[in-house]
């Protein structure tokens, strides 16, 4: 059969697909956006881009004959909880609902020279991404995970094959966080050996936290990776932003150079979020960023969804500037009107003020009250640039049924809004008050 030549096209929502098939049988897709600045520009990338999960680069690696992981208490085989190792909540203490153990797998990079942690957080339906960040990131890693009862079964079989498939897993620690109500349980000792590393796609298993309706402890989560990171700066990130090239020591050698004025404890460094089209792969470097924005195939995070959550003071400098391959500061300001709205991811340490441990992430605006307490504080923000963060690929866009698609969500942000209300009243009472925050 002779597909050499043959096309057709296909509208995908918003995009217009030209599909052609190339001569080793490997569909090609070309892909011409709506909009008027992309009329004539064609994007030709493999098929595979555009249904790719991530870890998916895994495929076809065979395992090696040891752990790259060094698990505690028992696992891979049977599980086993001390009660002494047990810890409360960070913020919350013992009124909090939540049990956290430390370390289930403990990193061997305790002495790593990369003096940067990144922090992040997931749940079974995100733990794939792991291993994304694993590879673009140079130094060590320390994730919190909401395992209640079974869910901790998920996670360990997924990690079970991380650790034996990828050879960077040794510079991460993982903790288990959990209802003190709901234990983490393990069925049954990990012993058969595994035979490949295909990641399984676990996006859309039902775990024990949606079969339950539990909600998602955001910020219990975030607080127990930050204390438990072991370097002196942290960057508290999501688990599904990538980090451009050499973030960690690229960072490192600024602050070594900079200024006392931009090192101090009331001072953190502010990295830019993107997202990007879902065909595309993600950007390294800014100039590929950039080239990306230019065509209006990348755009800053959360742009049509919250345009102020994420776009940041000195945007259009940033995009023309170009700090070679370097990161150097681009300004510093404070999180006062009219960016008062602003939830930016940044490089701190770990004495910056605590996430708010009774928000939740259904409730969303999780950070926006440790935002407002540096703002109270006196806290600078300095801008990055040379640094960035870009969301696994597919721009989030409003759609006509968004409302109805997300009316589960409106007990929990009732909920977050009162808890809110009352925590910027503990705030104006304990700092003096400034109406630009």
């Amino acid at each position: 059969m002779k597909l050499c030549g043959s096309k057709f096209f296909v509208k995908v929502k918003s995009v217009c697909i030209l599909i052609v098939a190339s001569s080793c049988l490997v569909p090609l897709i070309t892909i011409l956006n709506h909009r008027p600045s992309l009329l004539k520009t064609y994007r030709t990338v493999n098929f595979h881009i555009l249904t790719r999960i991530p870890g998916s680069f895994l495929n076809n690696r065979k395992p090696a004959n040891e752990s790259y992981c060094k698990f505690n208490y028992g696992l891979p085989g049977n599980f086993d909880i001390p009660e002494e190792k047990l810890h409360y909540a960070p913020e919350s203490g013992e009124k909090s609902p939540y049990r956290i153990l430390y370390n289930v797998v403990e990193s061997s990079h305790a002495s790593s020279s990369v003096s940067l942690t990144y922090v992040t957080h997931s749940s079974p339906e995100f733990f794939n991404y792991i291993s994304e960040v694993v590879v673009h990131w140079e130094g060590p890693i320390s994730i919190a995970v909401f395992v209640p009862d079974s869910d901790a079964d998920i996670i360990i079989r997924q990690l079970f094959l991380l650790c034996q498939c990828l050879t960077d897993m040794s510079k991460v620690s993982l903790h288990f966080v959990f209802p003190a109500k709901d234990p983490p349980f393990v069925a049954v000792p990990i012993t058969k050996r595994i035979t490949t590393c295909n990641l399984r796609d676990t996006s859309a298993q039902q775990s024990y936290r949606t079969r339950n309706k539990l909600s998602y402890p955001v910020n219990v989560c975030r607080n127990a990776a930050k204390i438990a990171a072991n370097t002196h700066y942290v960057l508290v990130s999501d688990v599904e932003l990538v980090p451009s090239e050499c973030l960690a020591s690229r960072f490192l050698k600024m602050i070594e150079k900079a200024s006392k004025r931009f090192v101090n404890p009331s001072v953190v460094y502010v990295v830019p979020v993107f997202e990007i089209e879902r065909y595309e792969e993600v950007p390294r470097n800014k100039d590929k960023l950039l080239d990306l924005i230019k065509d209006e195939r990348a755009v800053y995070f959360h742009r049509h969804l919250c345009f102020h959550c994420q776009k940041f003071p000195g945007l259009q400098n940033w995009l023309q500037d170009d700090p070679g391959d370097v990161i150097k500061p681009l300004l510093s300001v404070k999180r006062e009107y009219p960016f008062h709205r602003w939830e930016p991811i940044y490089i701190g340490t770990k004495s910056d003020p605590y996430y708010s441990e009774v928000l939740t992430w259904e409730g969303k605006q999780d950070k926006m009250t440790q935002m407002l307490e540096m703002c109270l504080i006196g806290y600078k923000f300095v801008i990055l640039d040379g640094a960035f963060l870009v969301h696994w690929p597919g721009i989030k866009r409003k759609s006509m049924d968004m409302k109805i698609r997300n009316k589960w969500r409106s007990p929990y942000l009732l909920q977050n809004s009162r808890q809110y209300s009352l925590i910027i009243n503990k705030l104006f009472n304990k700092y003096s008050k400034n109406s630009k925050c």
